[in-house]
């Protein structure tokens, strides 16, 4: 069984380290990215440091599904399921997310940083039905907050892939949350590995 953390978005934890979840519902803090301060602005910016359009396959060969950590607010684990019949080849950096807003529409201006794990792979060979994980961590905020953001979903692309796709939330009738910034983990093999 997994070693269970608590995610918390205070100010020390969101300068001090990033905090992610692992792949059985559970948080962790991660070490802090090589780069501070390394934020994208969305799936177009972000990613692996691959090559667009290096991989095999395309973004039609994955579903891409979001399941909610179980009393952790504004935490998922993100699964990149192959649904193909091939072997797909992946560039193994920190996935393509953005945030949402209520009528589904990407917010641009949401800041994403990359959350580089040191042992994550450099690539991955995904069998048909395999999966690669990444976790999501939001900084929540209040819902007045006029520096915040309501998000409402994600859409995602792996990170050698240009084109977006809607991301399936697993266990969640409907998502809403204030957030002011998300942190998005490298993929891996695994979820225990994101422990």
């Amino acid at each position: 069984m997994l070693k269970r953390y608590r995610m918390t978005t205070a100010i020390t934890g969101i300068l001090g380290g990033a905090l992610l979840i692992t792949g059985c519902g559970a948080a962790t803090a991660l070490q802090p990215a090589p780069e501070r301060g390394a934020v994208n602005a969305g799936p177009a910016s972000g990613g692996g440091g691959g090559d667009i359009g290096t991989s095999n396959c395309s973004e039609a060969d994955f579903l891409i599904s979001a399941a909610p950590v179980e009393g952790e607010p504004g935490s998922f684990i993100v699964s990149y399921g192959n649904r193909s019949d091939k072997t797909c080849t992946i560039n193994g950096g920190v996935p393509n997310l953005q945030g949402l807003d209520m009528s589904g529409s990407p917010i641009e201006e949401l800041p994403v940083e990359d959350v580089r794990l040191p042992d994550a792979p450099e690539e991955f060979t995904l069998q048909p039905g395999e999966i690669a994980y990444a976790g999501i961590g939001m900084i929540l905020a209040d819902s007045g907050d006029p520096n915040a953001n309501v998000l409402t979903g994600f859409q995602s692309s792996l990170p050698d892939m240009s084109e977006p796709q809607p991301v399936h939330l697993v266990g969640a009738d409907e998502m809403r949350f204030a957030a002011k910034h998300l942190r998005v983990s490298s993929l891996v093999s695994t979820p225990e590995e994101l422990g």
